[in-house]
């Protein structure tokens, strides 16, 4: 028999120590590795929650009240000087005339108040019907709503930036 057998069989806890070591170093690793791509986030995971949290927003509006929508993204450096972006999306919303947007923009900041995870601020600009409506969620996305006038029909620009991208 050859001497490493002998060796193994002569001491068997730290054969099994070591095994044990090696396994756990290979599972610490692959828990790293699956942790940190968990946590990342791609300028277009955070493109499309902007984006489906305006559409969400729009779509608390009634249907008959839209006349047409129209978006400007924007793709700009993150702040904080990281590596990563962040999206700004301007949606542009055109009221048919007679809808009361001011006044759906109350309403949407009530409801937004008294939900949990949310915070709601309201402010009002000179004239009664120019509101301003900011929004931030649990993940700290930003959101404004605002409402204007254009001829006769109304006007509401959707404001959200994302939090930044990690890739």
């Amino acid at each position: 028999m050859s001497s490493f057998y002998r060796n193994i069989r002569s001491k068997p806890t730290i054969v099994l120590a070591t095994v044990c070591a090696i396994l756990l170093a290979a599972v610490i690793t692959t828990s790293l590795i699956f942790a940190a791509s968990a946590r990342s986030v791609s300028l277009e995971d955070v493109t499309a929650e902007v984006t489906t949290g305006v559409d969400d927003l729009q779509d608390q509006l009634p249907t008959s009240a839209v006349d047409k929508s129209t978006d400007i993204t924007r793709t700009e450096p993150c702040p904080d000087g990281s590596a990563g972006e962040l999206i700004r999306l301007t949606r542009t919303v055109t009221t048919v005339a007679g809808f009361d947007a001011p006044q759906w923009v109350r309403e949407l900041s009530g409801k937004y108040n008294a939900t949990e995870g949310w915070s709601a601020r309201l402010r009002t600009g000179g004239a009664s019907d120019h509101l301003t409506l900011t929004l931030v969620d649990r993940k700290l996305m930003l959101y404004t709503l605002a409402t204007g006038s254009s001829g006769e029909k109304g006007q509401l620009t959707i404001g959200a930036t994302s939090r930044c991208s990690t890739k």
